[in-house]
């Protein structure tokens, strides 16, 4: 099977490549055809980091609008900002992740009133979607299989940039919270071909 290591700690391979051009053409048909150099172009992926300097996901931003953002998200670790500590958050947009390759695990908190309601271990697999309200917060808690073998596609809808924080679980009260003033140098870092 044809890999190509596309960034250093990103490698991709046919199988990968095969899922997301289906995934774009059932899911995003207006981006699609996907060609193997556009999967691969070093240029066309950033590589995410924790707090930490970790490599969460690997991303490939195909379209960004007010109106909608489309992207594929190769992942390695679990999406725990709160380290030990749950850490929930909500995005700007509604969206839904179909899962192309591998899988992962979520826990998903809801306000209802003043209580918080939890649904632990949700378990999103190969084929299966995943979809998120606005008004949700989650926590990716597990990646199924190998690092860097699960393969998303993230078709956001409207949204408006910035508007997200973090749950307070123990009150149930949304925290906006500034950016993290270290990220764009552990960014940077982690992307020297950006």
């Amino acid at each position: 099977m044809r890999s190509t290591v596309v960034i250093p700690g990103l490698t991709l391979d046919e199988e990968m490549f095969a899922a997301a051009a289906e995934g774009l053409a059932a899911y995003a048909p207006e981006l699609a055809p996907l060609s193997w150099e556009q999967f691969t172009a070093s240029a066309g992926w950033a590589m995410i980091p924790d707090e930490c300097s970790r490599l969460v996901k690997a991303e490939m931003v195909l379209s960004n609008s007010i109106e909608a953002t489309r992207k594929l998200n190769v992942w390695f670790l679990p999406d725990l900002r709160g380290g030990a500590q749950p850490m929930p958050h909500s995005h700007p947009w509604r969206f839904t992740s179909r899962i192309l390759v591998g899988g992962y695990t979520e826990d998903r908190y809801d306000i209802a009133g003043d209580q918080v309601r939890t649904e632990f271990n949700v378990t999103h697999e190969f084929g299966t979607a995943n979809t998120v309200p606005k008004e949700l917060y989650h926590e990716v808690t597990e990646i199924h299989g190998e690092p860097g073998r699960t393969l998303t596609l993230m078709v956001c809808e409207r949204g408006t940039r910035g508007d997200w924080g973090y749950l307070d679980i123990g009150t149930g009260a949304h925290r906006q919270i500034a950016p993290d003033p270290e990220f764009s140098s552990r960014f940077a870092a982690m992307n020297p071909h950006l």
